[in-house]
Formats: C-alpha cells, structure tokens, sequence
C-alpha cells in the first residue's frame, strides 16, 4: 500500500492505492481517493500527538491497516514536530534491513540508474548497473505507478542543484563535448526522453501519454524550467577522463595522483611548468596556451568536487 500523486490542473490529487501482479507486468489499483489535502485525514491531539482517521473507512474496504501502517504513508503530510519527534524514537543507530532475494535482470535499467545516482550522487552510473547492491530490492513487486512515486517521493529531498545533476546524470547529459550547442543538449534529452517513453518494458501496460502526463512531466518541468536559470559548471560539459589524459601527457603526472593533488598543489605545478613553455623562455607557444587551457578545466573539475 502506497500514496500515489497525480497532477490535476496546477495541483496534486493523492489517492491511497496497492501493487498487484497480472502477468506479465505489476500493475495498481486505487483502493482510497484522498484529494488535494490528505493532511486533512490527520487529527492532532497536541503538536505532537496524532491519529490518521481511516482505520475504520479501510476496515470497511476489506483492509486491515493499524495506525503505525498509517503513520508511515502519511509521515510526509506531517507537521515538522512530528515528524522529528517519530525520527527520533523510530530510527536506531544500529538496525539491519532485511532484503529480499532479488535478480537485478528482473530491475528496469533506467531504474537502476535513478536508483544509483540518487543513493551515491554520482554522476556515471552506468558503471555499477551490473551490481546487485541490496537496496535496489526496494525495486521489485512494483508497479510503474508505484515505482514513479517511489522516485518522486525520493526526488523531492533532492536540493535545487541536485535535481539538475541527479537529472543531467540519469538521462545522459552529464558528459558532453564542450563543442556541443544548448540546442544539442536539449536534442540529447528529448532523445534519451522518449526512448524511455517508448520502452513498453519501462511502461510496464501504461500507454506512453499517461507516463508522461502523470509522471514524466516532473523531468520536463526540472530541465525546461530550472536547468536554463542555472549557471551549469562546465565539467559537465567535458569527458574529465580526456581531460585527465591530456594533463598526464603535457605532466607526465599519473590520472591518480592528478585527481588527488588540490587547487594550490595544481598550481604550483601550472607555474613551474608554465616558466619551462613559456614563449619568453624559448617554450612553444601552442603548448603553453595548452598548457593553460588543460589547467583551468582542471580547476574547474577540482571546483566541482
């Protein structure tokens, strides 16, 4: 049981609804409309002091759900209070989560990606997609409403700039040419946007239009609307590995050590090797310009990190 979202005319209706299989896909069913404010279901005794007024409306419906089961759906429609207070008391330092046994050939890709950069916040996940980390158990027995949700729920905790990188990361937009125009970017995203759409195994019995009326329209709404406004750092923009190389070969200073050095310690080195090309000191002047343009992408990188 879940609580899932829908954009309805400049807001959200929530509906309280359950997963269920029907071969070959997991697919959802409503079992509560809960309206614009399902806060209104919530009646508080003091700040801190509560009950979530459907263990009775849900009886009726043939389910059997105590108030803990309640607070965890609603826990986000919480007053801020109570919800430090449950965190206190329900989150112990040592606690081990049972995971399910799972295969990661069962997980969407795309999933998995979204899942890795929101758990790591790196920025290549496609490397670590072959590895069955425990907590993409947390993706199975899902349906597409119920897995958007899911990430929906996740995406929200997201900072501003976190949303761009997490987004940037997830549809293939984090390492581009330099060479590459806005209009290239954007040509890139919508590519890599309606691949997914078109994925009938993403789609999991939903038609594109509704995946993308009720669900995709949050990544439509972070890139068209936020990425503009925001001054995007250009590694990015570069394939740091060919930067690196680049810097190893006019260095002669391993990648390792390259991405270990600091900002002074770079530019101590920019310095002495600049004083060796420069045109002055009879150097070339095609390497030392190089020379300069390798080291500002590296601060660059450096400032990222």
């Amino acid at each position: 049981m879940y609580i899932a979202r829908r954009p309805v005319a400049g807001h959200f209706e929530y509906s309280l609804k359950e997963s269920y299989y029907e071969a070959p896909y997991w697919k959802s069913k409503t079992i509560l409309n809960l309206g614009e404010f399902p806060e209104n279901y919530i009646t508080y005794y003091s700040e801190v002091a509560f009950s979530i007024d459907l263990e009775e409306k849900l009886e009726e419906l043939g389910y059997k759900v105590d108030q803990w089961e309640l607070e965890r759906l609603f826990f986000r429609f919480l007053n801020p209070e109570a919800q430090r207070i449950i965190l206190q008391f329900t989150r112990p330092k040592s606690i081990k989560k049972v995971h399910k046994t799972f295969s990661i050939k069962d997980i969407h890709p795309f999933d998995i990606k979204r899942r890795l950069v929101l758990k790591f916040g790196i920025s290549n996940p496609e490397k670590y997609m072959d590895i069955p980390y425990p907590f993409l158990s947390e993706l199975c027995e899902k349906s597409r409403d119920e897995l958007e949700n899911y990430f929906w729920d996740l995406e929200d905790r997201l900072k501003h700039r976190e949303k761009i990188r997490y987004l940037m990361a997830i549809f293939g937009l984090s390492y581009i040419s330099s060479r590459a125009t806005q209009e290239d970017i954007d040509r890139l995203f919508l590519n890599n946007f309606c691949q997914i759409l078109e994925d009938e195994t993403f789609r999991m019995g939903i038609s594109s239009e509704e995946l993308h009326r009720n669900y995709f329209c949050r990544y439509i709404w972070i890139y068209f609307d936020m990425v503009p406004f925001f001054p995007r750092p250009k590694e990015f923009y570069f394939k740091e590995k060919e930067i690196y190389f680049k810097a190893f070969e006019l260095l002669g200073i391993p990648v390792e050590e390259l991405k270990r050095l600091s900002r002074k310690e770079l530019l101590k080195i920019f310095r002495k090797k600049a004083k060796e090309l420069h045109p002055d000191k009879g150097g070339s002047h095609e390497r030392f310009i190089e020379l300069r343009k390798i080291f500002e992408e590296l601060l660059k990188i450096k400032k990222g990190d």
